[in-house]
């Protein structure tokens, strides 16, 4: 999901510890006593350890972070200003082209990187009317009543869309939180948009409990809170979802134990009957931490393309100019030990959204998944 604002870093607040400016120590970090550092000096080394100490992916990304200060640093002076330094930092984190990570000031986002994996973004941005358009009308020709919004809305879309025939059901869930402020806001406001979004979730699987099969469509879903929460409601059973290991300072391959992460049946209203997810490189963040842990149930076929592979919860911090940032500082592996950043969770069975396709009126992982919803209503 796209961030908007400095407090965005905060967007999972239970793992986030904003710190000041971090020691400076290590052979390439000495430039003189910290009280006779300017502030950019001051700031420039700030960013930099924390990477070094806690960013979880130099060895994948292939970046060499030691030679990066040995470009860089002598680039900064007392005289650089903010703007330059700013400039100098998106060169700096660039090559590592991993979408949490992110430089604000105040209300304003300054830089906000971009996985290598964004097709699906990039192809139909600005179509997406269009696009949706096409899906919907697809569902009524293949019997689905007129598809339904409903919820909150956020940049033009509401929280979900939904429509069914006699068995099965469809759910196109947009975003894993209502209300902005549930991630762009304190702890407290995030703990009540995610009862807010449950409330929402609940009301449309209520309308569905009697469906054999559901359509769930999170191909242009960038996440939010909740993932696994929300996964809760398609379950009947507790199962390992997933590892995630934080990245700790020293080694740029050293991490603190796996903690495991399961998938649990949640209260209140639950469809435990057979799901259709579909899913794109769009999918990310807390909606791939929903496709994951559904990718666990035997009930769950995934039709569509591999999710963004934009896992890691962020780590934020402040440098001493002011700026914030963000990284992403935790390996996610699969309960058989596989690293899913910039891999994603693959689908079972693999189709791509085209633009040829499009200009045919024609939506092809929605009619992969509407062929696979008819076989599990046989």
């Amino acid at each position: 999901m796209p961030l908007t604002t400095s407090s965005v870093l905060l967007q999972r607040l239970s793992i986030i510890c904003l710190i000041w400016v971090l020691p400076f120590h290590g052979a390439l970090a000495q430039v003189g006593p910290a009280t006779t550092a300017s502030v950019p000096e001051q700031s420039f080394e700030a960013f930099w350890h924390a990477f070094r100490d806690h960013y979880a992916f130099f060895p994948q990304k292939q970046v060499d972070w030691e030679a990066t200060y040995a470009t860089y640093r002598p680039q900064v002076s007392a005289q650089t200003t903010d703007s330059e330094l700013v400039a100098i930092f998106r060169q700096m984190v660039e090559p590592l082209h991993d979408g949490h990570i992110t430089i604000a000031r105040g209300e304003t986002m300054l830089y906000k990187g971009e996985s290598t994996r964004n097709s699906f973004k990039q192809i139909f941005k600005s179509v997406q009317p269009q696009f949706w358009q096409v899906a919907h009308q697809q569902l009524q020709a293949a019997g689905f009543a007129p598809v339904q919004a409903s919820g909150p809305v956020f940049k033009e879309k509401p929280l979900l869309y939904t429509t069914r025939t006699a068995t099965v059901g469809y759910l196109h869930l947009t975003r894993f939180f209502a209300e902005a402020k549930g991630v762009m806001g304190t702890a407290a406001q995030e703990k009540r948009d995610a009862k807010l979004l449950e409330k929402h979730v609940s009301k449309a699987l209520a309308q569905m409990a009697d469906c054999q099969v559901l359509l769930i469509d999170v191909r242009d879903n960038g996440g939010g809170h909740s993932g696994y929460e929300l996964a809760g409601r398609f379950s009947d059973q507790r199962v390992l979802a997933n590892y995630k290991a934080i990245r700790q300072a020293g080694s740029y391959e050293q991490f603190g134990e796996p903690q495991a992460f399961y998938l649990t049946p949640a209260k209140g209203p639950r469809f435990t009957g057979s799901v259709v997810l579909l899913t794109s490189d769009q999918t990310a963040s807390a909606a791939e931490d929903f496709t994951l842990a559904l990718a666990q149930r035997p009930q769950v076929v995934r039709v569509g393309t591999a999710t963004k592979g934009m896992l890691s919860d962020m780590y934020g911090t402040r440098l001493p100019n002011g700026l914030e940032i963000t990284l992403s500082n935790q390996r996610y592996t699969t309960p058989q030990g596989q690293v899913l950043e910039d891999v994603g969770v693959a689908p079972t069975v693999f189709v791509e959204n085209t633009l040829p396709d499009l200009e045919r009126q024609h939506d092809a992982v929605l009619a992969q998944a509407l062929k696979e919803a008819r076989k599990l209503t046989r």
